[in-house]
């Protein structure tokens, strides 16, 4: 019955006076049911914040404006000092968070935190308490989050229909984008370019945010773009680009840790050759010094990186000599913790190969694994013949050698010759 007479009033609502009333009414008896916000009302109000909020250094720059703690303090600050009739009422509030008279609040907060910072501005006392509480570098982050309260509303509309990931950015979507940017300008000035960072942290490839700042500002380039707003956009995936390449400084210790580096270096290379590729970026222009001085710089420790490999190796590989007498001295078997940190960097090293041309370490990735493959299979050889020949806890001793160097050999992609080897070690044992 309910369902029915909802149904009717939303039907007549345009042109009845009384089912409008009705509809009225239905509404007020379902904000009735609804829990109040409560504790859930600071996530509401700050819910245009949620998808740049992290912890500082968890999340390339493009994903980080604002640490959990900014916004505790900025909803204490609101609570205590600036609008605590807003937080009340917030609180009180049954309208989930989708509804407009959130929309309200946050603009009612952005009007509050914006007098705040102002009055700061004019008077010592205030800058000096404002610094206690967030920090003397908070001005960006408050000014930024003054912007997405106050543009919640109309960001909001602009991001409709934009897919929570977006694999490829591709000509339609890149339009849309356009358009509603171009609608921003007009209406919202400066929500204009967050709708671009918004859209560019959707983008499972960030650096095709490009696309459409090509579109917007008519140029394939960057020489007119990155003096304009929309540089931004250029810092942004640069910054990212730096974030990954940063990472890239210490070697890892075990597999694990090698399949993590190895993503991270993906994802380097991804941002480092997919920004040029999108855009032109002219080597001697602002965008071109940054990014190819990161390229250097990340090249160059990758590169140490795998200079550790035959480090490794001489501490996890457990590698025969022959005497004088040209018998074969097998060596100690590793420490689980010598063979693990090889096994990483043998790993690594092998999938660098993937990428090897697009990070400018081509040459030093094909010398150092062709070096370290040699010094792995002739260790192999070697053992076979010890096995061979020995018996009791020798022969043990070997078997058990045999089988690290194969492992190592899985580990740098050699998967043939390690199959080999345990094969050759299994006849020389029968």
């Amino acid at each position: 019955m309910r369902a029915n007479l909802h149904g009717a009033a939303q039907a007549g609502a345009a042109e009845d006076p009384a089912s409008q009333t009705m509809l009225e009414l239905f509404g007020e008896l379902e904000d009735s049911l609804n829990e109040p916000a409560g504790e859930l009302a600071k996530a509401y109000l700050f819910e245009p914040l949620r998808a740049l909020t992290a912890e500082r250094d968890t999340v390339p720059p493009s994903k980080f404006r604002f640490s959990p703690d900014d916004l505790s303090k900025m909803w204490g600050w609101l609570g205590r000092e600036l609008a605590g009739d807003l937080v009340e009422e917030a609180r009180k509030c049954r309208k989930p968070a989708s509804d407009p008279v959130w929309h309200e609040f946050r603009r009612r907060a952005a009007e509050a935190l914006a007098a705040a910072v102002a009055k700061a501005d004019r008077v010592p006392k205030d800058v000096v308490a404002l610094d206690k509480r967030f920090g003397s570098d908070c001005r960006p982050m408050l000014h930024d989050a003054i912007v997405l309260l106050k543009s919640s509303e109309c960001l909001a509309l602009a991001m409709t229909d934009i897919p929570p990931v977006v694999d490829d950015f591709d000509s339609v979507l890149c339009e849309t984008v356009r358009e509603r940017h171009e609608i921003l300008i007009e209406e919202a000035p400066e929500s204009a370019v967050w709708l671009l960072l918004l859209v560019m942290g959707r983008l499972t490839s960030p650096w095709q945010i490009f696309r459409v700042v090509e579109k917007i500002g008519r140029r394939g380039d960057d020489l007119v773009v990155s003096k304009t707003e929309l540089a931004a956009i250029g810092d942004t995936v640069l910054a990212d680009t730096g974030y990954f390449a940063a990472k890239l400084k210490h070697p890892p210790v075990d597999l694990a840790e090698a399949e993590a580096y190895f993503a991270v270096f993906e994802r380097y290379v991804g941002y480092s050759t997919g920004m040029v590729q999108e855009f032109g970026i002219r080597k001697d222009g602002r965008w071109g010094r940054s990014l190819f001085g990161l390229r250097a710089e990340a090249s160059s420790n990758v590169e140490k990186v795998m200079e550790k490999v035959p480090l490794a190796l001489d501490a996890g590989l457990p590698e025969p000599r022959r005497g004088r007498s040209g018998r074969i001295i097998p060596a100690q078997l590793p420490t689980t913790e010598a063979i693990n940190r090889a096994s990483g960097l043998l790993y690594f090293l092998f999938r660098a190969r993937e990428h090897a041309n697009a990070a400018a370490i081509a040459s030093a990735q094909k010398r150092i694994y062709e070096q370290v493959e040699t010094r792995m299979l002739e260790a192999g050889k070697m053992l076979v013949d010890v096995v061979a020949g020995s018996n009791g806890q020798s022969r043990v001793s070997a078997e058990e050698a045999l089988a690290t160097v194969a492992d190592l050999l899985d580990a740098a992609g050699s998967n043939e010759a390690a199959a080999l080897l345990r094969r050759r070690g299994a006849a020389a044992a029968a």
